[in-house]
């Protein structure tokens, strides 16, 4: 069991060296999927990020926003996804949940579904 557990901290070290630091600013990474030709990382918003709109309010999760999946420089040869999940939020008091709002971010090259940084690398060579 420990053993395994050094191994996860080790992945996430790694993970960790890879992802854009702008990223893990505002997102934990929870999993790391390797498949036959692709790596997937998921990242979750970070809890203490409440939206501007709530500052100064009672804030609650409400859920989750439809994940952001960009493409990464690739890895040993494969492919790499970041799975960027957002929270959405809402006051403490709002009881039926009406209202929700949720943090904004710009990860992406324009006109792309690649972070930033392959982006810049790949219109390079396009």
């Amino acid at each position: 069991m420990k053993a395994q557990q050094g191994q996860n901290e080790l992945i996430h070290h790694i993970a960790k060296l890879i992802v854009p630091t702008e990223i893990l600013d505002a997102y934990e990474i929870v999993s790391i999927i390797e498949r036959t030709e692709e790596f997937e990382i998921e990242l979750v918003e970070k809890e203490s990020l409440i939206p501007d709109a709530l500052k100064g309010k009672e804030a609650v999760s409400n859920g989750y926003m439809n994940p952001l999946t960009l493409q990464h420089f690739p890895m040993s040869g494969k492919r790499c996804y970041l799975k960027l999940v957002r929270r959405r939020w809402k006051e403490k008091a709002d009881t039926k949940g009406t209202t929700s709002c949720n943090n904004t971010y710009d990860f992406a090259a324009e006109g792309t579904k690649a972070t930033k940084n392959f982006g810049s690398f790949l219109k390079e060579y396009l």
